[in-house]
């Protein structure tokens, strides 16, 4: 059995972060991520991900190597009798690049990863629905090292499932939730012929839905209604932040946020939120509390309605893990992202004194404390969302603080004066505080 304090020290559990492209791989280590997990273009649930080709997965694992982080290959989609040939190769790959695990849902892949990468750990996907502690056995016994729990556990089953089991145990802290079982759901198979389990869902649980009876075509029965219509499938997102320290006292070796088809505003808030709330538990779990500023930053991203889901539900204010009234909540959004300058990308140091260094994976150390406000520094930024002067943006660091600059002068790559920028184009501004590359900025929407 783990023991939590094990050695007289208290354990810290991973946080595991989605990455569903080789730069939000960078983004989840720079703002905090011990792991991530990421996708090939092939053989994972999110077909319409980005995902990352071969030399980006092997750039992903070398980098993490570097930071003294983790990467996880997700090879979890239910395979087709068509798919076995071309697993092997694959696997093959995964293991030579030196992935750190496998995540895997289906016991025939679970056979090909035991034969063709024997040196890389297995770890077991949420889709194989686990929901006690036998069959954690069980699947051990099959060569998997860690298991991801199904979402429809209670507290105190995963409590007794880590007391009568050794393995690895990983749970779902944050993120969309399916309204089928574990995500074992068929409605994109038959509307839409795309299979949920291939990594192709429509989300057609997303979807506003009217009832019409079989001798009354045309006529649209509402479930309940709004303007809107009514959801009743969508399902609200699971937030555990409050519930780190529960987690991690309880022994959980991992805690994983959903997200690799989300962007970059959505993985910086929820990786440096869940990154200071474990590191505050680990640090002090007698005082341990939820500092604002960091429900804050997952208040201030695209996101339904939290809930803690199944796990607590005995502490739910409505009792509901569906929202029939709003599908999207949303009061800010991405207006930029940090960019190297032109001497950063040539390996130089660039204008901030921050010296660029492409062999430690491109993200130099976040400089510690704040400057004067006399201070400036040039700072490059790819445009995400139209930018005009007056418009206030928050530069989120990876250290949990917010620094908020208003803007009031810009310029092009070429030193011309703007006071409009619009989406994909780059600009250079002076600011009163560093920057470092692929740091998130957002904006009220």
């Amino acid at each position: 059995m783990n023991d939590a304090c094990a050695g007289g020290s208290r354990r810290k559990p991973e946080l595991l972060a989605p990455g569903g492209s080789y730069e939000k791989c960078r983004i989840a280590f720079l703002y905090g991520a011990d792991a991530v997990y990421a996708a090939g273009r092939d053989y994972s649930l999110r077909g319409y991900a980005k995902n990352l080709d071969l030399e980006e997965i092997a750039a992903a694992a070398t980098l993490a190597r570097s930071l003294g982080r983790k990467f996880y290959a997700a090879v979890n989609a239910f395979a087709l009798e068509t798919d076995l040939a071309g697993l092997p190769p694959y696997l093959r790959y995964l293991q030579d690049i030196r992935v750190d695990g496998l995540i895997v849902s289906d016991p025939g892949v679970i056979l090909l990863a035991r034969r063709w990468a024997p040196d890389i750990p297995v770890h077991l996907s949420t889709q194989a629905n686990t929901m006690n502690s036998l069959s954690v056995r069980f699947w051990q016994e099959q060569g998997v090292s860690r298991v991801n729990l199904a979402r429809e556990i209670h507290f105190e089953d995963l409590a007794d499932i880590r007391r009568n089991t050794s393995a690895e145990l990983e749970v779902f802290v944050h993120g969309a939730m399916c309204m089928s079982y574990s995500g074992r759901c068929l409605l994109s198979a038959f509307l839409n012929h795309r299979s949920a389990n291939r990594g192709l869902c429509s989300q057609p649980c997303r979807w506003s839905y009217r009832l019409v009876e079989e001798k009354r075509p045309g006529r649209y029965f509402p479930i309940h209604e709004d303007a809107r219509g009514t959801y009743i499938f969508n399902s609200k997102d699971l937030c555990l932040l409050e519930d780190v320290g529960k987690l991690a006292a309880l022994g959980v070796d991992s805690l994983k946020i959903e997200g690799r088809m989300k962007g970059a505003l959505y993985l910086a808030a929820t990786v440096r939120s869940y990154r200071h709330a474990i590191d505050r538990w680990h640090a002090s779990p007698e005082g341990y509390r939820v500092e604002s500023g960091w429900r804050e930053d997952l208040d201030r991203m695209s996101h339904r309605p939290y809930t803690k889901g199944l796990l607590f539900p005995d502490e739910e204010v409505d009792g509901e893990t569906v929202d029939a009234a709003t599908p999207y909540l949303q009061t800010h959004t991405l207006a930029a992202l940090v960019r190297p300058s032109t001497e950063e990308l040539l390996g130089g140091e660039n204008r901030n004194g921050t010296p660029w260094n492409p062999a430690a994976g491109d993200l130099p150390k976040p400089p510690d404390g704040h400057p004067e406000a006399t201070t400036e520094h040039w700072t490059t930024l790819e445009v995400r969302h139209r930018l005009s002067t007056g418009t206030a943006l928050d530069f989120l660091n990876p250290d949990g603080s917010t620094s908020r600059h208003v803007l009031d002068a810009f310029e092009d790559l070429r030193g011309n004066p703007m006071t409009v920028a619009h989406p994909n184009s780059w600009v250079r501004l002076r600011l009163p505080f560093p920057t470092v590359p692929l740091q998130v900025v957002r904006m009220c929407s």
